[in-house]
C-alpha cells in the first residue's frame, strides 16, 4: 500500500494532482514516528495523539503546502486505480507499538484503467468520488523507540485494540466520519 506525495493544483473548481515521489510514512525517521515525538516530549505512556494531513506534509522535509498524501490501496492490481486522500490519523502510542486510525476521502474506487500507472502520474479529481472512510493499522513503535515499521498480519495490517485505545480511536474516527 504505497503512499505518494502529490503537488495538487486548483484549476476550475476541479484539482490536477501531480506525482512527486513514493514516501514512507512510518520507520524510525518518518513522520510519523517524528510527530508523536513532538507531540509526546515527556514520553507520556500511552499518549493519544492526532496529525492532520498537513502536519504529515510538513514532517516529510522538502515539501510545500500545496502537496498532499495519497494511498494506493491496490497497486499490484492490474488494470485497477484505487485512490484515497489521507485526511486525518489518530494515534494511541504504548509503550512499543502504536495502533492508528486513518481517515481517507475515496478518489477513485476500482476505476478501471488501462494505463493505471499513467493515470497515477498525472489526473484530475473532477470525477471523484468523495467518499469518507476510515481504516486501523498499526506500527511497532511507541513512546519508548521502536522501528515503528508497519505491522504484519498475513498481507493485511491489522491492529488489535485494547480497551482504551479502541475507546478514542474508534471516538475520534467515528466524530470525523
Amino acid at each position: 500500500m504505497p503512499f505518494m506525495l502529490y503537488d495538487v493544483a486548483a484549476l476550475q473548481g476541479r484539482k490536477q494532482y501531480t506525482l512527486v515521489r513514493t514516501i514512507p510514512l512510518a520507520g524510525k525517521t518518518g513522520p510519523l514516528a517524528a510527530i508523536q515525538r513532538s507531540k509526546n516530549p515527556s514520553g507520556a505512556t500511552p499518549f493519544p495523539w492526532h496529525a492532520t494531513s498537513t502536519e504529515i506534509v510538513a514532517a516529510i522535509a522538502g515539501t510545500s503546502p500545496t502537496q498532499e498524501i495519497v494511498i494506493d490501496l491496490k497497486p499490484n492490481v492490474a488494470k485497477n486505480v484505487s485512490l484515497y486522500r489521507l485526511l486525518d490519523i489518530w494515534g494511541f502510542s504504548y509503550r512499543d507499538w502504536t495502533p492508528l486510525a486513518v481517515r481517507l476521502e475515496s478518489l477513485f474506487e476500482d476505476l478501471g484503467h488501462n494505463e493505471p500507472q499513467q493515470f497515477k502520474a498525472s489526473f484530475s479529481d473532477a470525477d471523484a468520488n468523495r467518499s469518507l472512510v476510515g481504516e486501523f493499522l498499526y506500527v511497532q513503535g511507541g513512546t519508548a523507540g521502536g522501528s515503528w515499521i508497519w505491522g504484519r498480519v498475513g498481507s493485511v495490517n491489522g491492529a488489535l485494540l485494547w480497551r482504551d485505545a479502541f475507546d478514542y480511536l474508534s471516538g475520534k474516527l467515528n466524530e470525523a466520519l
